[in-house]
């Protein structure tokens, strides 16, 4: 299990995202990255996800998951395709071992950026999950994937990448330190 970040180290790693997924400098180098925010709602039992993206990455993937050229500024209503893409590139499954269905939201797509929205039908209980954030692994050896996963007030930073596991917590662990 991974420790909780200090906030420092968490704010850091948020801010370093920041300038990575704007700066103009690395628009010409490539480098392949997401991130994710995940938050837990105990009310609704459900799982609140923001992930940031490339769209230059977000285009090529949803043009070979359709096999076909796409220009996301050309298409109009892509958010059935965003929506098919990330059901099986993101999947939150619980105890039992069923992967959670997702619950599309909406996305809003920029130049440098496009934030995908969408919820993961969870469990008003806390228990133990497993997080598998594989967006863009089919197109980049070097993908990073970071996901932040909130419950609660505590936090927690974790990556992966196309040779890491998926990602493991428990919300009862967390519930357990009140």
């Amino acid at each position: 299990m991974t420790r909780l970040l200090p906030k420092k180290m968490l704010l850091a790693g948020l801010i370093w995202a920041m300038l990575c997924l704007s700066s103009p400098l690395l628009a010409t180098h490539p480098y392949h990255v997401s991130f994710a925010e995940v938050e837990w709602n105990p009310k609704t039992g459900n799982f609140e996800v923001a992930l940031c993206v490339w769209p230059a990455d977000l285009e090529k993937a949803i043009s070979k998951m359709q096999g076909r050229s796409i220009d996301l500024d050309a298409e109009p209503n892509l958010e059935s395709a965003y929506q098919a893409y990330v059901s099986r590139r993101f999947r939150i499954v619980g105890d039992s071992g069923k992967t959670s269905p997702i619950r599309w939201v909406g996305a809003q797509v920029g130049l440098k950026q496009a934030w995908l929205y969408f919820e993961v039908t969870g469990d008003t209980t806390p228990g133990r999950w497993t997080i598998e954030n594989r967006v863009f692994f089919e197109l980049n050896d070097d993908q990073l994937n970071q996901v932040q996963v909130k419950v609660g007030p505590d936090r927690k930073l974790v990556s992966s990448t196309t040779q890491s596991k998926p990602i493991q917590f428990e919300t009862d662990e967390w519930s357990r330190k009140r």
